[in-house]
């Protein structure tokens, strides 16, 4: 990850490359309505936003290279905010809230420790970045279905179907991830991890240093309440010796 060094120089760099259309500069404006949003962030924005925004732009550009081949225009609008589906982590539209091309949103408790699904405090605060980073890979490859392939997603299996899968097995191999199935369980690769969740389903274990709780802290602390619940009924029934030598037996 940058020092802070290096985030202040990114904060300074143009990250959008207007791509030249028969020796002209491109002009659509749609395009140009992303890259002023992106000079107003990198320069403007609050502080909170700018450092965590600034580090996605610096990953989509690198991603932009490595596995899309350099093939997008410009970044797309990344919104920290809730999603449309309550229990999804991101998402893509095609049309965004104000009318414009490409936006992905984020949710922004993902970073912030107040999401169920990952750790609060400094400690992890990495590793949610980590977290958040693939939620946003993810996304990109919504979004080169959608602007490089020219798939609508009209539904959700077309949305992680076989060419979502296959762009998920094609950056997989790169990074050195297990591959994935489309969205369907069919056929002989149906007892593989399904796309819809990507790359995070075939991460190791450990490579969110501890900030990710899978099943989301609030199930967790849910069944330890119910398990507790239970054990004081046993109690009221049982002696702790009875309890005891039946764990032993066990």
């Amino acid at each position: 990850m940058e020092t802070a060094a290096e985030l202040r120089q990114m904060e300074d760099r143009h990250f959008i490359t207007i791509a030249p259309v028969n020796g002209d500069e491109y002009t659509d404006p749609a395009i140009l309505h992303r890259e002023d949003c992106w000079d107003f962030i990198l320069t403007d924005a609050s502080p909170w936003h700018r450092e965590h925004l600034t580090r996605l732009a610096h990953l989509w550009d690198q991603w932009n290279v490595e596995f899309f081949d350099g093939a997008f225009l410009a970044k797309p609008h990344i919104l920290l905010d809730t999603t449309c589906i309550p229990n999804a982590l991101g998402d893509y539209s095609r049309i965004g809230g104000w009318g414009g091309r490409a936006q992905i949103r984020i949710r922004e408790s993902l970073l912030r420790g107040t999401h169920p699904n990952v750790r609060r405090g400094p400690a992890y605060a990495e590793g949610r970045f980590l977290f958040v980073s693939d939620v946003l890979l993810h996304e990109c490859n919504h979004q080169y279905q959608h602007e490089i392939l020219g798939i609508e997603h009209s539904n959700s299996y077309i949305a992680h179907g076989p060419t979502f899968r296959d762009k998920c097995n094609e950056i997989g191999e790169k990074l050195g991830l297990p591959p994935v199935r489309a969205s369907k369980r069919r056929g002989k690769d149906s007892d593989l991890p399904s796309c819809k969740s990507w790359p995070h389903c075939v991460r190791p274990k450990r490579y969110y240093r501890g900030a990710y709780v899978r099943g989301g802290v609030r199930s967790r602390a849910t069944a330890a309440l119910s398990l507790e619940q239970e054990l004081i009924q046993l109690r009221k029934k049982w002696s702790k010796e009875q309890i005891l030598e039946t764990l032993q037996d066990l």
